[in-house]
């Protein structure tokens, strides 16, 4: 008969120690992040998210009678990256569930690992719509889409917000392009004509001469889609290009406070700003949820400004847990199939499963006014 490990280390009268022990009994769940890179600020956002909602489980009992930990891997925005992440976690770690892995060229080089390991993979963040359209049976998508988005927004774009002749800034990846394709799709049905289209790379920090180029081109409005450091830079130069009459657009739910706290308000003033979550403007029914988590929040990264990131961090690891507790099994598969059928309610607005294993997040449109973020458009779940 085989020893277990405890008995043999004590015929040998090796010591165990207790803390060992709970390592071994907790039930480990990956997280791959931008912890360096240019995505890194959005990044800790998320980790912190998780690891608030990892101390609240754990304070009532953790899951299944056993604690949870979060095994967090460097991705830095990077598939190549987040794919050798994704190995260690699945590989070394055995994560029973994996989340990740913030931008959408970084989780599409993840999707195929996990459906070879079989592990369930909850996707926080990113919004290229052939995530989802894959067919990948291990892959769960908590945020929005660009395809969705760009539905929602459609009856909005033009005769609301009064864009006519459009300028596209964008990250040269499958996120950036995925906007960009999308919006497009919806605007120039509408009379909209698109002027331009420029991308940049991850971390690029000189965007005059493009913003020359959009200036010169007649564009009354420009698009930005990147990770909220890169806005945030294109927001404060286009001010400093004297383009703040412009009507200019963050998309993909980058927080306005953190762009203000980036850029200044006087840079900011103006901007259009699409919101996944906002702790001022939660999803009906969440009010309460919203206010507790941003108190939070507060209270333990006083340093940082709660968004979207946090709330996508924070429901997706609340997310694993329900789906571990409704399969009432730590196997990977049993995992999966109770996230097809769950509804769980959300920070981000209730989280259920379509047969693409998409869910959708609610969603509004503000303006920053006098330095604070107001909603000019709400566009629901």
């Amino acid at each position: 008969m085989r020893q277990s490990i405890l008995s043999l280390a004590l015929a040998a009268g090796v010591a165990v120690l207790p803390g060992a022990a709970i390592a071994q009994a907790s039930i480990k769940i990956g997280l791959i992040q931008p912890v360096t890179g240019p995505a890194a600020y959005d990044g800790q956002s998320v980790i912190n998210g998780a690891r608030m909602a990892e101390s609240e489980v754990n304070a009532a009992g953790g899951v299944l009678g056993k604690k949870i930990e979060v095994v967090l891997q460097d991705g830095k925005n990077d598939p190549a990256e987040s794919l050798s992440a994704a190995e260690k976690l699945l590989g070394r770690d055995q994560v029973k569930v994996l989340i990740g892995a913030w931008g959408s060229s970084s989780t599409l080089a993840v999707m195929p690992l996990v459906q070879r390991y079989e592990v369930p993979l909850i996707v926080e963040t990113s919004t290229a719509e052939k995530i989802t359209e894959a067919g990948n049976p291990w892959v769960f998508r908590t945020s929005s889409n660009s395809k969705i988005d760009a539905d929602a927004l459609q009856p909005h774009l033009v005769k609301v917000l009064g864009l006519k002749k459009v300028a596209f800034m964008a990250a040269n990846n499958d996120f950036g392009r995925a906007v960009v394709n999308n919006w497009t799709r919806v605007l120039t049905p509408q009379g909209a004509t698109v002027v331009a289209t420029e991308y940049h790379k991850p971390g690029e920090t000189n965007f005059a001469p493009t913003l020359t180029r959009i200036k010169n081109l007649g564009a009354d409005s420009i698009v930005i889609t990147s990770d909220v450091t890169t806005l945030s830079n294109i927001v404060k130069q286009s001010y400093e290009q004297g383009l703040k009459d412009l009507k200019r657009v963050a998309t993909s739910g980058n927080p306005a406070e953190a762009i203000m706290q980036l850029t200044g308000k006087e840079a900011a003033e103006g901007l259009l700003v699409q919101n996944y979550w906002l702790p001022y403007a939660p999803p009906p029914g969440q009010e309460q949820a919203s206010a507790k988590f941003l108190d939070a929040y507060k209270q333990r990264y006083p340093e940082r400004i709660a968004d979207k990131y946090a709330t996508s961090g924070y429901d997706a690891l609340m997310l694993a847990v329900a789906a571990i507790k409704a399969a009432n099994s730590t196997e990977p598969a049993k995992i999966r199939d109770a996230l097809k059928t769950i509804k769980m309610p959300a920070l981000q607005g209730t989280i259920a499963f379509d047969q693409q294993q998409q869910a959708r997040p609610y969603q509004s449109i503000s303006r920053i006014e006098n330095g604070k973020p107001v909603i000019v458009v709400k566009v629901g779940q």
